[in-house]
């Protein structure tokens, strides 16, 4: 090779002040054959940490933010149960939990930032696929409150079956693409900054990229409830024959323009990650200088051990590797235990808000934004933060783990924190007409008005008792455009107005108990995520560097399948066991509009504390398990006999931050 072409391959890199010549063309940056010199100097870790930052936050915006807003919405919208909507979020870690060991062992092995760039498109697909259902499904059918009164002539009418709920299963399959995407991203990426940057400056970055990946859900949140205030067929309707407000319980805003938005911004992504080299330039001195904390190691460097030949034949050997280390199994299984909670809570946590809070659904999603984003966030960064000022080695961060796991289970006891639940006639509270003295829709006031419950629409009487609809008030006729119905058999006759009458207005409530709430809310999410980066890095610091990528991989794998997928299952299970009132399609049970606000407190409690239990006891065990490796001198005179190998043929960072030239040793200090 001439040495014009052998110089153009060179890239300079910088490592923690001094310079390294690197001559390996396959970590340049670029696109094909077209790798310009100008174009290498964004070829470093804060380029790539700033990328995968975006990656992330958009990520999180999807997955976490719009998702989440959407509950709700796509329960109304598609007529679905909590527990069946539970499944939409648990569809993504299943199919992450498949493909991540399989993606995290090749990807470890293979040029890594293309692997990202494939993640980026599957993640685009998946969220076109998410918003498919709004441009295949006819015009949403929300009823009229203002012919919902009591008929005595009124058809119950014919019931057709619409096939809604069958969109779950598109809905499911957007999940999956997102799943296959997240995979990668969160096995391949992880490896790929811990491989680039020296392990004190790991935790840092890990911390970023987690607190950047925790930013998304807020901005979904705010973005997603600005789309909801949108609604849901106005690219297909004139908007001036829509009577509702937002404010109305039958209101289904624009869920899918999150998705739509998502779409492009993560193809947009894929471009730039598409052009980093197969590792990054410093990647090599760092692997190189890198001081072993495995468990039980040797603290002989595992030559070659990095190029381990790829095949399905080494996937057993690598997998015992793992599982004969119990510090990374009992710090998994607590991942996956925490998994249950937060992926459970990520999913219902608006709902509960609202229920328990007497709050619109909106206001309670900006809340749990507010409150939840900045506490996960801030408890990643600050985890990240505490590692590297403290300098923390693998028994450090687990003992500091299993600290915040105990501070989380003592806050949790604010969710018995609730207000009054609001007097429902015929749910919680009697009728004060009816001559029948039981608790049902139908009472002997309203028995002969045929009232339906398919659309919740519900109307108030002057001392605060919520009806499901006018009809089941026993109102005969409204007035002032629906607004105010008056005539109504089962409502008390107001004295000074010698009429029985109820508006559509909100029954109002003075609890203000939730700001109670939200600050020992932000502090138990605080100490759920503050663990997060010191048990990453502890998993990262105590296996082989060859194993790191497999590793995160089988981590994800059974905390995706032991925590994420039952997770919002068994959230929406038992939230779902509260409902007292139930809509009502062709005889069928759709989604829920009244729970029993203790009783469900009472379960999320139990369920959170029950888990935690287990989380804390296996963060003690990996405390108690890990067993240190030899001594740093011992892994020092190791790295010194690979340098002797290798500085006939490459360039490299001494441990003292000098360069070795070939041919010709100086240091530059």
């Amino acid at each position: 090779m001439p040495f014009s072409e052998e110089m153009d391959n060179n890239i300079t890199v910088d490592l923690g002040g001094d310079e390294v010549e690197v001559f390996d063309p396959d970590v340049r940056c670029g696109y094909g054959k077209c790798k310009p010199r100008w174009l290498q100097k964004l070829n470093n870790s804060k380029l790539l940490l700033a990328v995968l930052c975006t990656f992330t936050t958009v990520q999180g915006f999807v997955l976490n933010g719009v998702n989440n807003v959407n509950t709700s919405t796509l329960e109304r919208r598609f007529q679905l149960p909590s527990s069946r909507v539970g499944t939409i979020s648990s569809a993504y870690d299943f199919a992450a939990a498949i493909a991540g060991v399989l993606t995290s062992f090749y990807g470890s092995r293979r040029h890594k930032a293309r692997w990202l760039s494939l993640s980026a498109v599957s993640f685009g697909a998946g969220s076109l696929t998410m918003a498919l259902p709004h441009f295949v499904t006819g015009l949403y059918e929300w009823g009229d409150s203002i012919n919902n009164t009591c008929s005595y002539n009124q058809s119950q009418g014919v019931c057709k079956e619409d096939g809604l709920q069958n969109y779950l299963y598109v809905l499911i399959l957007g999940q999956c693409l997102h799943g296959l995407g997240g995979a990668i991203l969160y096995t391949v990426g992880v490896g790929l900054i811990d491989d680039s940057v020296p392990s004190n400056r790991s935790p840092l970055y890990l911390g970023i990229l987690y607190g950047f990946a925790l930013l998304g859900p807020g901005i979904g949140y705010i973005v997603g409830g600005q789309f909801l205030n949108i609604y849901v067929d106005f690219d297909r309707v004139d908007l001036a024959s829509i009577m509702m407000t937002p404010t109305d319980p039958r209101w289904v805003g624009a869920w899918w323009l999150g998705f739509v938005l998502s779409c492009g911004l993560f193809w947009i992504i894929a471009i730039p990650l598409f052009a980093f080299g197969a590792e990054l330039p410093s990647a090599r001195s760092v692997r190189d200088t890198r001081i072993s904390q495995t468990y039980k190691d040797d603290g002989k460097f595992q030559k070659g051990y990095e190029n381990e030949a790829i095949s399905i034949r080494a996937l057993p050997a690598a997998l015992c590797r793992l599982l004969r280390n119990p510090t990374y199994v009992c710090i998994t299984f607590a991942g996956a235990t925490e998994a249950i909670v937060t992926s459970g809570m990520a999913t219902f946590l608006p709902k509960f808000i609202q229920n328990q809070y007497n709050l619109s659904s909106g206001y309670a999603a900006i809340l749990t934004g507010v409150v939840v984003v900045p506490g996960a966030a801030g408890g990643n960064f600050v985890g990240g933060l505490v590692c590297r000022c403290m300098r923390l080695k693998v028994k450090g961060m687990t003992r500091f783990s299993f600290i915040g796991c105990l501070v989380t289970v003592l806050s949790f006891s604010i969710l018995f924190l609730s207000c009054e639940q609001y007097k429902v006639a015929g749910i919680n509270h009697y009728y004060s007409n009816s001559s029948v003295d039981e608790l049902s829709l139908t009472s002997s006031c309203n028995a002969e008005c045929s009232c339906k419950t398919e659309f919740y629409e519900p109307v108030c009487d002057s001392s605060g008792v919520r009806y499901f609809s006018a009809c089941y008030a026993g109102c005969s006729s409204s007035v002032t455009s629906g607004k105010v119905f008056s005539n109504c058999s089962c409502v008390a006759v107001q004295p000074e107005q010698n009429i029985s009458m109820v508006t559509t207005e909100t029954c109002q409530t003075n609890c203000n108990l939730v700001y109670v709430f939200l600050p020992v809310l932000f502090i138990a999410v605080f100490f759920t995520f503050l663990p997060s980066t010191p048990t990453d890095s502890a998993i990262m610091r105590c296996i082989h560097d060859g194993d790191r990528t497999f590793g995160m991989g089988v981590k994800w794998f059974i905390i995706r399948m032991c925590g994420s997928v039952p997770g919002p299952i068994l959230f929406g299970a038992i939230t779902d066991a509260t409902c007292t009132l139930w809509s009502e399609k062709c005889g069928e049970k759709t989604s829920c509009w009244l729970y029993t606000n203790d009783i469900l407190a009472r379960n999320y409690f139990l369920l959170i504390i029950g888990v935690k239990t287990f989380s804390f006891v296996f963060f003690l065990l990996s405390h108690l398990l890990y067993v240190a490796p030899k001594s740093d001198i011992e892994h020092v005179l190791n790295k010194q006999e690979v340098h002797k190998n290798i500085i006939s043929n490459h360039s490299l960072v001494t441990d003292n931050g000098g360069i070795i030239s070939e041919g010709n040793i100086t240091h530059h200090i």
